[in-house]
Protein backbone atom coordinates (compact mmCIF):
# COMPACT_ATOMS: atom_id res chain seq x y z
CA UNK A 1 0.00 0.00 0.00
CA UNK A 2 2.77 2.56 0.59
CA UNK A 3 4.85 2.10 -2.07
CA UNK A 4 1.66 2.80 -4.60
CA UNK A 5 0.87 5.70 -2.11
CA UNK A 6 4.99 6.62 -2.79
CA UNK A 7 4.25 5.92 -6.55
CA UNK A 8 1.48 8.12 -6.78
CA UNK A 9 3.37 11.16 -4.82
CA UNK A 10 6.19 10.56 -7.42
CA UNK A 11 3.72 11.04 -10.18
CA UNK A 12 2.25 14.18 -8.56
CA UNK A 13 6.19 15.74 -7.73
CA UNK A 14 6.00 15.25 -11.99
CA UNK A 15 2.84 16.86 -12.94
CA UNK A 16 3.72 19.72 -10.64
CA UNK A 17 6.93 19.91 -12.37
CA UNK A 18 5.58 19.67 -15.54
CA UNK A 19 2.08 21.75 -14.46
CA UNK A 20 2.84 23.80 -17.17
CA UNK A 21 2.86 21.67 -20.31
CA UNK A 22 -0.18 20.35 -21.38
CA UNK A 23 1.53 17.04 -22.74
CA UNK A 24 2.22 14.94 -19.88
CA UNK A 25 -1.71 15.63 -18.77
CA UNK A 26 -2.63 14.40 -21.98
CA UNK A 27 -0.85 11.68 -21.97
CA UNK A 28 -1.24 10.50 -18.46
CA UNK A 29 -4.92 10.31 -19.52
CA UNK A 30 -4.87 7.93 -22.05
CA UNK A 31 -2.32 5.83 -19.50
CA UNK A 32 -5.01 6.18 -16.88
CA UNK A 33 -7.50 4.55 -19.38
CA UNK A 34 -5.03 1.51 -20.82
CA UNK A 35 -3.65 0.62 -17.45
CA UNK A 36 -7.85 0.45 -15.77
CA UNK A 37 -8.11 -2.07 -18.76
CA UNK A 38 -5.26 -3.83 -18.46
CA UNK A 39 -6.11 -4.59 -14.54
CA UNK A 40 -9.39 -5.61 -14.83
CA UNK A 41 -8.49 -8.03 -18.14
CA UNK A 42 -5.99 -9.43 -15.47
CA UNK A 43 -8.42 -9.81 -12.56
CA UNK A 44 -10.52 -11.43 -14.80
CA UNK A 45 -7.80 -14.32 -16.31
CA UNK A 46 -7.36 -14.83 -12.25
CA UNK A 47 -10.78 -15.42 -11.86
CA UNK A 48 -11.27 -17.20 -14.91
CA UNK A 49 -7.87 -19.50 -13.97
CA UNK A 50 -9.27 -20.13 -10.58
CA UNK A 51 -10.52 -24.04 -10.35
CA UNK A 52 -12.47 -23.73 -6.97
CA UNK A 53 -14.10 -20.30 -7.73
CA UNK A 54 -14.97 -21.79 -11.72
CA UNK A 55 -16.17 -25.42 -9.88
CA UNK A 56 -18.24 -23.55 -7.47
CA UNK A 57 -20.18 -21.02 -9.30
CA UNK A 58 -23.50 -22.60 -8.33
CA UNK A 59 -24.12 -21.89 -4.69
CA UNK A 60 -21.03 -19.96 -3.79
CA UNK A 61 -21.74 -17.75 -6.51
CA UNK A 62 -24.88 -16.83 -5.36
CA UNK A 63 -23.47 -16.30 -1.87
CA UNK A 64 -21.17 -14.04 -3.36
CA UNK A 65 -23.38 -12.37 -5.27
CA UNK A 66 -25.82 -11.60 -2.55
CA UNK A 67 -23.53 -10.52 -0.15
CA UNK A 68 -20.98 -8.68 -2.39
CA UNK A 69 -24.46 -6.95 -3.77
CA UNK A 70 -25.19 -6.37 -0.12
CA UNK A 71 -21.97 -4.65 1.54
CA UNK A 72 -22.39 -2.37 -1.10
CA UNK A 73 -25.86 -1.07 -0.82
CA UNK A 74 -25.32 -0.75 2.74
CA UNK A 75 -22.19 1.53 2.19
CA UNK A 76 -24.42 3.54 -0.31
CA UNK A 77 -26.70 3.93 2.40
CA UNK A 78 -24.59 4.67 5.09
CA UNK A 79 -22.90 7.30 2.78
CA UNK A 80 -25.74 9.31 1.79
CA UNK A 81 -26.96 9.52 5.55
CA UNK A 82 -23.37 11.33 6.24
CA UNK A 83 -23.72 13.29 4.00
CA UNK A 84 -27.08 14.55 4.24
CA UNK A 85 -26.51 14.92 7.85
CA UNK A 86 -22.87 15.70 8.41
CA UNK A 87 -21.00 16.29 5.39
CA UNK A 88 -22.69 18.35 2.82
CA UNK A 89 -22.26 21.45 4.80
CA UNK A 90 -18.47 21.58 4.82
CA UNK A 91 -18.00 19.59 1.43
CA UNK A 92 -15.65 21.19 -1.72
CA UNK A 93 -17.72 22.75 -3.99
CA UNK A 94 -17.70 20.19 -7.25
CA UNK A 95 -15.94 20.59 -10.37
CA UNK A 96 -17.09 22.36 -13.53
CA UNK A 97 -14.45 21.57 -15.63
CA UNK A 98 -15.39 18.95 -18.31
CA UNK A 99 -11.66 18.39 -19.22
CA UNK A 100 -11.51 16.08 -16.37
CA UNK A 101 -13.56 13.14 -17.72
CA UNK A 102 -10.59 12.89 -20.68
CA UNK A 103 -8.07 13.12 -18.74
CA UNK A 104 -8.42 11.12 -16.09
CA UNK A 105 -9.13 8.10 -17.66
CA UNK A 106 -12.19 8.60 -19.62
CA UNK A 107 -13.03 8.54 -23.62
CA UNK A 108 -16.27 9.94 -24.37
CA UNK A 109 -18.68 9.01 -22.15
CA UNK A 110 -18.79 7.07 -18.59
CA UNK A 111 -21.58 4.42 -19.64
CA UNK A 112 -19.29 3.71 -22.72
CA UNK A 113 -16.13 3.21 -20.78
CA UNK A 114 -18.16 1.43 -17.93
CA UNK A 115 -18.98 -1.30 -20.72
CA UNK A 116 -15.75 -0.93 -21.99
CA UNK A 117 -14.36 -2.26 -18.40
CA UNK A 118 -17.04 -5.35 -18.21
CA UNK A 119 -16.29 -6.35 -21.53
CA UNK A 120 -12.46 -6.99 -20.78
CA UNK A 121 -12.93 -8.26 -17.81
CA UNK A 122 -15.32 -10.66 -19.03
CA UNK A 123 -12.34 -11.32 -21.84
CA UNK A 124 -9.82 -11.72 -18.93
CA UNK A 125 -12.18 -14.55 -17.77
CA UNK A 126 -11.92 -15.96 -20.86
CA UNK A 127 -8.40 -15.89 -21.35
CA UNK A 128 -7.84 -17.65 -17.57
CA UNK A 129 -10.55 -20.36 -18.58
CA UNK A 130 -9.01 -21.40 -21.79
CA UNK A 131 -5.28 -20.15 -21.76
CA UNK A 132 -2.12 -20.59 -18.71
CA UNK A 133 -2.89 -16.70 -19.02
CA UNK A 134 -3.51 -16.85 -15.07
CA UNK A 135 -0.60 -18.46 -14.16
CA UNK A 136 1.50 -16.39 -15.93
CA UNK A 137 0.07 -13.48 -14.26
CA UNK A 138 0.49 -14.65 -11.18
CA UNK A 139 4.19 -15.74 -11.92
CA UNK A 140 5.21 -12.31 -12.88
CA UNK A 141 4.23 -8.54 -11.60
CA UNK A 142 2.51 -7.94 -14.75
CA UNK A 143 -0.59 -6.89 -12.32
CA UNK A 144 1.61 -5.05 -10.14
CA UNK A 145 3.28 -3.35 -13.05
CA UNK A 146 -0.56 -2.12 -14.34
CA UNK A 147 -1.33 -0.32 -11.00
CA UNK A 148 2.06 1.13 -10.18
CA UNK A 149 1.77 2.84 -13.90
CA UNK A 150 -1.76 3.81 -13.15
CA UNK A 151 -1.02 5.58 -10.20
CA UNK A 152 1.94 7.36 -11.44
CA UNK A 153 -0.46 8.60 -14.07
CA UNK A 154 -2.76 9.36 -11.59
CA UNK A 155 -0.38 11.09 -9.47
CA UNK A 156 0.75 13.38 -12.75
CA UNK A 157 -2.82 14.79 -13.32
CA UNK A 158 -3.48 15.56 -9.67
CA UNK A 159 0.26 17.31 -9.93
CA UNK A 160 -0.55 19.09 -12.38
CA UNK A 161 -3.54 21.11 -10.58
CA UNK A 162 -2.99 23.32 -8.06
CA UNK A 163 -6.23 23.69 -6.71
CA UNK A 164 -6.64 19.83 -5.88
CA UNK A 165 -3.09 19.67 -4.17
CA UNK A 166 -4.33 22.88 -1.82
CA UNK A 167 -7.29 20.92 -0.80
CA UNK A 168 -5.58 18.51 0.66
CA UNK A 169 -4.44 20.34 3.36
CA UNK A 170 -8.00 21.71 4.28
CA UNK A 171 -10.02 18.84 4.99
CA UNK A 172 -12.25 19.06 7.78
CA UNK A 173 -12.33 16.28 10.96
CA UNK A 174 -16.20 15.41 9.71
CA UNK A 175 -14.32 13.57 6.98
CA UNK A 176 -13.09 10.62 9.58
CA UNK A 177 -17.17 10.06 9.63
CA UNK A 178 -16.45 8.56 6.19
CA UNK A 179 -14.28 5.12 7.05
CA UNK A 180 -16.10 5.00 9.68
CA UNK A 181 -19.59 4.80 7.79
CA UNK A 182 -18.22 2.43 5.34
CA UNK A 183 -17.49 -0.28 7.73
CA UNK A 184 -20.77 0.42 9.77
CA UNK A 185 -22.37 0.22 6.35
CA UNK A 186 -20.63 -2.90 4.80
CA UNK A 187 -21.57 -4.76 8.00
CA UNK A 188 -25.42 -3.50 7.84
CA UNK A 189 -25.49 -4.43 3.94
CA UNK A 190 -23.88 -8.24 4.60
CA UNK A 191 -25.81 -8.86 8.05
CA UNK A 192 -28.94 -8.16 5.66
CA UNK A 193 -27.76 -10.25 2.65
CA UNK A 194 -27.14 -13.18 5.49
CA UNK A 195 -30.78 -13.20 6.59
CA UNK A 196 -31.80 -13.52 3.38
CA UNK A 197 -29.37 -16.47 2.35
CA UNK A 198 -30.82 -18.01 5.73
CA UNK A 199 -34.61 -17.78 4.91
CA UNK A 200 -34.42 -18.68 1.01
CA UNK A 201 -30.48 -21.11 1.31
CA UNK A 202 -27.79 -20.19 -0.61
CA UNK A 203 -28.48 -21.07 -4.15
CA UNK A 204 -30.25 -24.23 -2.95
CA UNK A 205 -26.88 -25.66 -1.19
CA UNK A 206 -28.67 -26.00 2.50
CA UNK A 207 -25.13 -27.11 3.69
CA UNK A 208 -23.58 -24.06 2.77
CA UNK A 209 -26.86 -21.92 4.11
CA UNK A 210 -26.16 -23.35 7.39
CA UNK A 211 -22.23 -23.17 7.55
CA UNK A 212 -21.94 -19.52 6.88
CA UNK A 213 -22.51 -17.77 9.97
CA UNK A 214 -23.41 -14.21 10.75
CA UNK A 215 -19.83 -13.25 12.03
CA UNK A 216 -18.76 -15.37 8.49
CA UNK A 217 -20.87 -12.35 6.34
CA UNK A 218 -19.66 -10.05 8.61
CA UNK A 219 -16.18 -11.07 7.73
CA UNK A 220 -16.69 -10.96 3.98
CA UNK A 221 -18.10 -7.22 4.48
CA UNK A 222 -15.50 -6.15 5.76
CA UNK A 223 -13.39 -7.57 3.37
CA UNK A 224 -13.79 -3.75 1.88
CA UNK A 225 -12.67 -4.66 -1.92
CA UNK A 226 -9.48 -5.82 -0.64
CA UNK A 227 -10.35 -9.20 -2.36
CA UNK A 228 -6.65 -10.99 -2.48
CA UNK A 229 -6.11 -10.41 1.39
CA UNK A 230 -9.71 -11.11 2.52
CA UNK A 231 -10.58 -14.06 0.49
CA UNK A 232 -6.70 -15.46 1.44
CA UNK A 233 -7.39 -15.06 5.47
CA UNK A 234 -10.60 -16.32 5.39
CA UNK A 235 -9.71 -19.21 2.95
CA UNK A 236 -6.87 -19.98 6.17
CA UNK A 237 -9.12 -19.24 8.54
CA UNK A 238 -12.85 -20.68 7.55
CA UNK A 239 -12.09 -22.69 5.17
CA UNK A 240 -12.04 -22.44 1.28
CA UNK A 241 -15.33 -22.17 0.47
CA UNK A 242 -15.63 -19.07 2.66
CA UNK A 243 -12.27 -17.67 1.51
CA UNK A 244 -14.04 -18.25 -1.97
CA UNK A 245 -16.90 -16.35 -1.13
CA UNK A 246 -15.32 -13.27 0.62
CA UNK A 247 -12.49 -13.72 -2.89
CA UNK A 248 -15.95 -13.41 -5.29
CA UNK A 249 -17.82 -11.20 -3.37
CA UNK A 250 -15.14 -8.21 -3.13
CA UNK A 251 -14.23 -8.88 -6.68
CA UNK A 252 -17.83 -7.81 -7.09
CA UNK A 253 -17.38 -4.91 -4.59
CA UNK A 254 -14.41 -3.35 -6.58
CA UNK A 255 -16.35 -4.04 -9.90
CA UNK A 256 -19.40 -2.20 -9.01
CA UNK A 257 -17.30 0.73 -8.04
CA UNK A 258 -15.71 1.41 -10.91
CA UNK A 259 -18.12 0.42 -13.40
CA UNK A 260 -21.20 2.57 -11.44
CA UNK A 261 -19.25 5.14 -9.80
CA UNK A 262 -21.04 7.63 -11.72
CA UNK A 263 -24.87 6.72 -10.84
CA UNK A 264 -23.48 6.12 -6.82
CA UNK A 265 -22.15 9.83 -7.08
CA UNK A 266 -25.33 11.33 -8.41
CA UNK A 267 -27.95 9.17 -6.31
CA UNK A 268 -25.71 8.50 -3.39
CA UNK A 269 -23.82 11.98 -3.26
CA UNK A 270 -19.73 12.03 -3.78
CA UNK A 271 -19.48 10.28 -1.09
CA UNK A 272 -21.02 6.80 -2.49
CA UNK A 273 -18.12 5.55 -4.62
CA UNK A 274 -15.75 6.45 -2.34
CA UNK A 275 -17.50 4.29 0.86
CA UNK A 276 -18.45 1.94 -2.16
CA UNK A 277 -14.42 1.61 -3.03
CA UNK A 278 -13.46 0.78 0.63
CA UNK A 279 -9.58 0.03 0.42
CA UNK A 280 -9.41 -0.01 -3.72
CA UNK A 281 -10.17 3.93 -2.71
CA UNK A 282 -6.42 4.71 -2.77
CA UNK A 283 -5.97 2.82 -6.13
CA UNK A 284 -7.85 0.91 -8.59
CA UNK A 285 -11.26 2.85 -7.92
CA UNK A 286 -9.37 6.00 -7.60
CA UNK A 287 -9.71 6.77 -11.55
CA UNK A 288 -13.34 6.53 -10.88
CA UNK A 289 -13.85 8.52 -8.18
CA UNK A 290 -11.95 11.55 -9.42
CA UNK A 291 -13.61 11.30 -12.54
CA UNK A 292 -17.24 11.48 -11.20
CA UNK A 293 -16.69 13.58 -8.05
CA UNK A 294 -14.25 15.69 -9.08
CA UNK A 295 -10.30 15.55 -7.99
CA UNK A 296 -11.22 17.82 -4.51
CA UNK A 297 -12.16 14.46 -2.93
CA UNK A 298 -8.47 13.34 -3.46
CA UNK A 299 -8.13 13.30 0.78
CA UNK A 300 -11.28 11.93 1.37
CA UNK A 301 -10.80 8.72 -1.01
CA UNK A 302 -7.11 8.65 0.34
CA UNK A 303 -8.32 8.40 3.96
CA UNK A 304 -10.89 6.06 3.12
CA UNK A 305 -8.43 3.63 1.21
CA UNK A 306 -5.53 3.81 4.14
CA UNK A 307 -8.15 3.48 7.14
CA UNK A 308 -10.14 0.21 5.20
CA UNK A 309 -6.50 -1.10 4.12
CA UNK A 310 -5.58 -1.05 7.38
CA UNK A 311 -8.67 -2.19 9.29
CA UNK A 312 -8.92 -6.24 6.72
CA UNK A 313 -5.84 -7.54 8.75
CA UNK A 314 -7.41 -6.51 12.08
CA UNK A 315 -10.86 -7.29 11.93
CA UNK A 316 -11.35 -10.38 9.93
CA UNK A 317 -8.86 -11.95 12.07
CA UNK A 318 -11.17 -11.28 14.75
CA UNK A 319 -14.41 -11.92 13.48
CA UNK A 320 -13.46 -15.53 12.33
CA UNK A 321 -12.42 -16.25 15.63
CA UNK A 322 -15.55 -15.35 17.01
CA UNK A 323 -17.24 -17.49 14.11
CA UNK A 324 -15.18 -20.54 15.64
Amino acid sequence: MFRIFGVMCLGAAIGWLTRRAAAPRRTAGRVITAAILLLMLFLGAEVGGNPLVLGHFGSIGVVALLLGTGSVAGVLCAANLVWRYSFRSVAPQAKTDTRNDSENGGNGSGSRFSLVIVGTFAGGIALGIWTPAARWIGEGAWALGALYLLMLAVGITLGSDAATLRSLVKQPKRTLLVPVATILGSWAGASAAWAVLRIVGAGGDSNLAEGLRWVDAMAVGSGQGYYSLSGVLLGELRGPAIGTIALLANILRELLTVVGAGWMARRFSPLGPICSAGATAVDVSLPAILRHCGPQYLAVALLQGVVADLSVPLLLPLLAQMAT
